[in-house]
């Protein structure tokens, strides 16, 4: 049967992508809520990008998009959130119960490999409840209550299950009773959560989990971020220090030098990182000067392979440079995968990871992984 998954944005769908694609499914990722088809070979994922939404809003794109694919009769498999349940959830889910009536919703954003579990109810980061921790404080989208069945209220009716996880057994334990329970039901969670739910249909054969030769010859590596998140810099660093790429802080006031110096240094070096500024008081501002940087830089160096870090970031390129899907290629680490896009001036690698995901080398593995 045709399957689809929704995510709130362009990473927390590659980050469920994985999971189809480590069972043995291919992954295609479309980048419109309503402009998609699918098929009977692969699993389509959909950002619908309302991570930052208003909740009237996110309802609205979620009923779209879940009555879209039913139209094609294509099920619905999963839906992507944030792990700390940043975002319009309770309207989202709400939304999807009154598509899916009488479909049981399992709820849980437990990921226990980053420190995000559930217990009675309540989501925990690393031991402190969400709305204690510094998602508390995030700019766009402050977490305020971590107790889930109040921050979901009616949210999800009768069906819904909220589910405690502090282990990844706990998550595939969650999924086996609802198997078990039979009838329809749908999961909604974080990736982690995606990965058992991916395993029911797990396929004997499996695609290539790397991008052995890629199909277009190489060329210099541009490695973008317009996260804020502290650690980006550190891992930045990291790479500079390591393999010797150049680092241009773009500045809102000044967006050309950064354009310059970096087309400069992919000319020279075959490659270049461009870093939003830290000090910023207008985030869409920012993001669309690094879209419209990015786009100048490629056109004026043909760099055919991206690094991306943050969702928004990774979609507002994406847009920029005219993607309309993403064929998943592989998993780099947890949270950082490798994806095939098609321009007009010909295909081009994109690695993108969250913003706040990471190790310390993740930066440098995406740079192995791109010139590879």
């Amino acid at each position: 049967m045709k399957a689809y998954f929704l995510a709130d944005d362009l990473s927390g769908a590659l980050d469920a992508a994985a999971a189809f694609h480590h069972a043995g499914r291919r992954v295609r990722i479309v980048l419109s809520a309503i402009d998609w088809s699918a098929s009977e070979d692969e699993v389509v994922g959909v950002t619908t990008e309302t991570r930052n939404a208003s909740p009237l809003v996110a309802a609205g794109i979620v009923e779209t998009t879940i009555a879209h694919g039913r139209a094609q009769g294509a099920r619905l498999v999963y839906k992507k959130i944030d792990s700390t349940v940043r975002g319009p959830v309770a309207a989202e889910i709400g939304a999807l119960a009154r598509q899916m009536p009488g479909t049981r919703i399992l709820f849980t954003p437990a990921n226990p490999g980053v420190g995000r579990t559930v217990r009675d109810g309540v989501l925990l980061v690393r031991g402190v409840p969400v709305h204690e921790t510094e998602f508390a404080r995030d700019p766009v989208s402050p977490v305020t209550e971590s107790d889930l069945r109040r921050l979901l209220g009616d949210a999800g009716g009768p069906g819904l299950l909220v589910a405690d996880a502090v282990s990844e057994a706990d998550l595939s334990d969650a999924v086996a009773r609802m198997v078990a329970a039979g009838g329809e039901w749908v999961a909604v969670g974080s990736g982690a959560l995606a990965r058992p739910v991916a395993a029911l249909g797990r396929r004997r054969e499996r695609v290539a989990t790397m991008v052995e030769t890629p199909p277009f010859p190489a060329g210099p590596v541009l490695l973008l971020c317009g996260s804020a998140h502290a650690g980006n810099r550190a891992q930045a660093a990291a790479l500079a220090r390591e393999r010797g790429v150049p680092v241009h802080e773009l500045r809102i006031s000044e967006p050309s030098a950064a354009v310059a110096s970096a087309i400069a240094s992919l000319q020279r070096a075959g490659g270049a990182i461009v870093m939003a500024e830290d000090a910023r008081r207008d985030s869409a501002m920012m993001l669309r000067a690094l879209a419209e940087a990015t786009r100048e830089i490629v056109a004026a160096t043909g760099a055919n392979r991206l690094f991306v870090t943050g969702g928004e970031t990774a979609f507002a390129i994406s847009r920029e440079l005219g993607f309309g899907t993403l064929e998943f290629r592989a998993e780099l680490e947890s949270g950082l995968s490798l994806s095939r896009a098609s321009t007009a001036r010909g295909p081009l690698l994109l690695a993108i990871k969250p913003g706040g995901f990471g190790t310390a080398d993740c930066w440098v593995r995406a740079w192995d992984a791109l010139r590879a």
